[in-house]
């Protein structure tokens, strides 16, 4: 039972200890395992600046508190990841103090492509509907979204992604079991259901004031960029881009109206060099330099425009600007057929002739 896995999820049960002070009690005591066993005055000296923390980790250290917390997750309907997994994510191993313990509901699926979408809990109208806009738009695509599960903008993203049958992932800034704000109660539960809710916090934690904050460097951690659809001024929203931007992360913003006090933190990110946002597009331009990307929505109009024959010899073409006896060969459709094909997907716009009987895809 005392083993470095289980230390962790005991540390991350105390709270106010960060990865850093982690990585400092192995550099001095050599490993984990050794804090369990050490004296107390020489814990104590060690952590002089945190004496509190220390008379927590005296309090807490012994087998029964270990072995509560331990059932206590074998009998969870949630799942424990620590950074010593190999289902830990990857992309939070690369951000500055990483959480060490993540407390998980639903489908995880953090390899795949993931834009955060964020902004002011006070939204207007407009920035509402922007951020279900975009989140359903992204879905279209099979990219996530991920956001902190907050009223206004937050939410709307989280129910644009999952009205497209998309994927998203809401990140908690309070215990895994707490549905905070209550009234996100069933966005909670369809997000548990068809995303992802994760946490930091472990349950029974209370929705602290200084938790979001920390929440937001794990939103734009798992988030391959980060779209602001609203923000003021002095917007907490701007303590993600803050993060993004350390994390190396690309940040989209959505312009809005001058007089509107709500879009006058994301006009200034745009002045800043923030890449500005008007259509999807922008984003996905950027998302296709590490991901293969499709458009689902266009796949299944091309599947109604097309039949089966002309979908299949489309398909071939779309690959690269191929020749015609290529294309027969790779389809096993007979000359004559194929150019009686290849006339119809000229005619609705979908390929065009090379010189050479060479054919290449318009879409």
């Amino acid at each position: 039972m005392i083993n470095e896995r289980n230390l962790l999820i005991w540390l991350n049960s105390l709270g106010s200890i960060t990865y850093e002070m982690i990585l400092g009690f192995i550099k001095h005591f050599g490993n984990l395992q050794e804090l369990w066993y050490v004296e107390e005055e020489n814990l104590y000296r060690v952590m002089h600046n945190h004496r509190i923390i220390a008379k927590k980790l005296f309090k807490t250290r012994h087998k029964q508190y270990l072995q509560m917390l331990i059932e206590e997750i074998d009998h969870s309907d949630f799942q424990v990841i620590t950074i010593l997994d190999e289902d830990y994510p990857e992309k939070l191993k690369c951000i500055y103090n990483p959480p060490y313990v993540i407390y998980i509901k639903g489908e995880k699926n953090f390899d795949k492509p993931l834009i955060s979408i964020v902004g002011a809990r006070k939204s207007t109208a407009y920035g509402r509907w922007a951020a279900k806009k975009f989140a359903a738009e992204l879905a279209d695509w099979c990219v996530g979204t991920v956001s902190g599960l907050a009223l206004g903008i937050d939410a709307e993203g989280h129910k644009g992604a999952l009205e497209k049958g998309g994927y998203t992932i809401g990140v908690l800034g309070c215990g895994i079991d707490q549905y905070y704000p209550k009234s996100n109660y069933y966005l909670y539960k369809q997000i548990e259901e068809k995303g992802c809710i994760l946490s930091e916090y472990g349950p029974k934690m209370q929705p602290l004031k200084h938790h979001f904050p920390a929440r937001n460097r794990i939103i734009s951690g798992l988030s391959d960029g980060v779209v602001v659809i609203e923000a003021g001024e002095k917007s907490g929203t701007l303590i993600t881009v803050e993060h993004a931007l350390q994390q190396g992360k690309d940040v989209f913003a959505l312009p809005g109206n001058i007089n509107s006090s709500q879009s006058r933190g994301t006009n200034k990110l745009i002045k800043e060099g923030a890449k500005i946002l008007l259509d999807v597009e922008d984003i996905i331009e950027e998302l296709k330099y590490k991901y293969p990307l499709k458009n689902l929505k266009e796949k299944q109009q091309l599947k109604n425009t097309l039949s089966e024959e002309e979908m299949k010899v489309f398909r071939t073409i779309q690959e690269q600007p191929i020749h015609i006896d290529l294309i027969a060969y790779k389809s096993g459709i007979n000359i004559s057929q194929l150019n009686t094909i290849l006339t119809i997907l000229e005619l609705k716009g979908f390929i065009c002739q090379l010189p050479g009987k060479t054919f290449t895809a318009n879409k």
